[in-house]
């Protein structure tokens, strides 16, 4: 079990270390992520996908559930008078896919609304 965690830290160390030398991904217009991209208290590798993806125009998160078939599915716009630089123009929807609204999700959903992504009134 040591091992294992010391393993996990590792990789999330050389991860966090990579993601300085994160590409453009010039090219990118739809992307779907899982959990993985959106770690709980570490929204950097997702933040640093949303910056680096010019072009982007849908993103699907599939958070904590196992597809096809979610409990709960969410979309979200940016806010074209207060969309944030630092994310794609292009970016008009954002579908959140998950089992329920846990703390998890919601440090995710949360962390949507600092580039002004949230869902529609």
């Amino acid at each position: 079990m040591i091992i294992s965690l010391f393993s996990l830290q590792l990789l999330q160390f050389i991860f966090k270390t990579d993601l300085r030398w994160c590409p453009t991904f010039s090219m990118l217009k739809t992307l779907l992520l899982n959990d993985y991209w959106c770690v709980i208290d570490d929204h950097r590798a997702l933040a640093c996908i949303l910056e680096h993806s010019p072009v982007l125009e849908k993103l699907t998160l599939q958070l904590f559930s196992k597809g096809p078939h979610h409990k709960m599915e969410m979309k979200g716009t940016i806010s074209s008078t207060k969309r944030s630089s630092a994310i794609s123009e292009h970016l008009k929807i954002v579908e959140i896919k998950c089992k329920l609204v846990d703390r998890r999700v919601s440090k995710v959903l949360k962390f949507l609304r600092t580039f002004n992504i949230s869902k529609p009134p």
